[in-house]
């Protein structure tokens, strides 16, 4: 790599430290994330499944001239990846379009042979059987939602001293930036048919002290989740 190119790179690592990417399911440190379900699992696409062309067609035929959008007032079933029940910002983003029903987002682990396993007791998830378990709620559609938050701590020249008046104490300050993505999967319950979604990334920018990091940081992060929430239930609606 030439000089000239490293350059902007060595200035970005100079800029941000402490640079974080973790599931909107895990902010926070959650102890009970296990991880995040696979999209390949929960469409049902095999790795190991021997695909013909007729396979292809028929796959075709049955999603070719069809969405899988969102009515309003619709039964769905409400799944956030890597978590026990959706959030409650994201079960009211939907609330406002659709009837909700929250289900779990507890993944699968996978054996080398392929076969699936529970993790830590949690019951593994098969495209089949949750289509049968939103039948069952009479859930026309199922909702499945990702999520990532990017973070990071901009020190160049930005670190300061704050005064907290009550304590009468000089405290450094930090700025952090931080950037929220979703992605999100409609499917129909009856065909199994289904479309993607994703949002705009959502950014902020904030500063807080050392005795304030920890509250200011998780109240933006949950900011950042209801807006970019509010955002794709809007973009999955008809």
């Amino acid at each position: 790599m030439k000089p000239r190119a490293t350059l902007p790179l060595l200035l970005l690592c100079l800029a941000f430290t402490g640079c974080e990417t973790t599931s909107i399911s895990n902010t926070g440190r959650n102890p009970l994330y296990r991880g995040e379900i696979s999209e390949a699992d929960l469409l049902g696409i095999s790795s190991r499944k021997n695909i013909s062309d007729g396979d292809i067609r028929a796959a075709l035929s049955r999603s070719s001239g069809g969405h899988a959008r969102l009515r309003h007032g619709e039964p769905v079933l409400l799944i956030q990846s890597g978590a026990l029940q959706p959030d409650p910002e994201l079960s009211r983003a939907f609330a406002r379009h659709v009837r909700a029903q929250p289900y779990s987002g507890v993944p699968q682990s996978n054996r080398a042979d392929g076969d699936r396993i529970p993790v830590n007791g949690a019951t593994p998830i098969d495209p089949k059987t949750l289509r049968l378990a939103a039948a069952h709620a009479g859930a026309t559609k199922i909702v499945c939602v990702w999520g990532l938050v990017e973070s990071a701590d901009n020190t160049a020249g930005l670190e300061y001293t704050a005064i907290i008046p009550i304590l009468g104490d000089f405290l450094p300050s930090k700025r952090t930036v931080r950037r929220l993505t979703l992605k999100g999967i409609v499917m129909n319950t009856a065909s199994g048919t289904w479309e993607s979604f994703s949002t705009d990334p959502i950014i902020d920018t904030h500063t807080t002290s050392a005795y304030t990091r920890e509250f200011g940081n998780a109240r933006k992060t949950l900011q950042l989740k209801g807006s970019a929430y509010e955002q794709l239930a809007a973009k999955m609606m008809r």
